[in-house]
């Protein structure tokens, strides 16, 4: 049952979150030659459950962002993806609606088994290729061009599945540590430090 107490008690670590979205950028721009593998709905989907749906977004989002600006320049050059800003946009924007997605359903569901994380996964993967493969085909071929895109995207989406794997294999432990990391702080960390000499 969703409990409204819950949604105030939500409380943002920044600090955490940017050092994720960091870590996630770096880990997409790490893995950017296997085609649609990659770590964004892993660690999306554990913020969102754990730190609500504004972590959520803010993970799905930023790192899509950060990513984006990581690989068009530096090392690995996709410079396409900021010639095109709209596709940083709209995949942004849908990251961050998976993970809000996922930052609502974990307001109502606390205990997530690894198969239910695998089956969230799949279904946030499905809907994010659904909304981005709309997109860029009303982008690049308008309303005419929407069935050919879906067709044309099913390879993909099926490679993008490679998600709900690494959801059973890693989401739980991210999601205790997730739940570990909503009360973590450095104050709280230096004050339970002992020096010994």
């Amino acid at each position: 049952m969703y409990d409204k107490k819950k949604m105030k008690d939500i409380k943002l670590n920044v600090p955490i979150l940017s050092g994720g979205i960091i870590t996630v950028a770096a880990l997409r721009m790490l893995m950017a030659p296997l085609p649609n593998i990659e770590p964004v709905m892993l660690f999306t989907l554990t913020a969102g459950l754990a730190g609500g749906p504004i972590a959520g977004f803010l993970m799905g989002a930023l790192t899509m962002i950060v990513s984006n600006i990581l690989m068009s320049s530096g090392g690995l050059t996709f410079p396409w993806l900021l010639q095109m800003p709209l596709v940083t946009i709209y995949t942004s924007l849908a990251y961050g609606l998976v993970g809000a997605a996922a930052g609502l359903l974990g307001l109502f569901k606390k205990d997530w088994k690894r198969v239910d994380l695998t089956i969230l996964a799949a279904g946030l993967t499905i809907f994010y290729d659904l909304v981005t493969c709309i997109c860029f085909a009303l982008q690049f071929y308008g309303p005419a061009g929407i069935g050919t895109a879906l067709i044309a995207q099913v390879p993909f989406t099926v490679l993008h599945l490679t998600n709900a794997v690494f959801a059973f294999l890693f989401a739980p432990f991210l999601l205790k540590a997730g739940v570990a990391a909503k009360t973590f702080s450095i104050r709280g960390l230096l004050k339970n430090v002992k020096y010994e000499l």
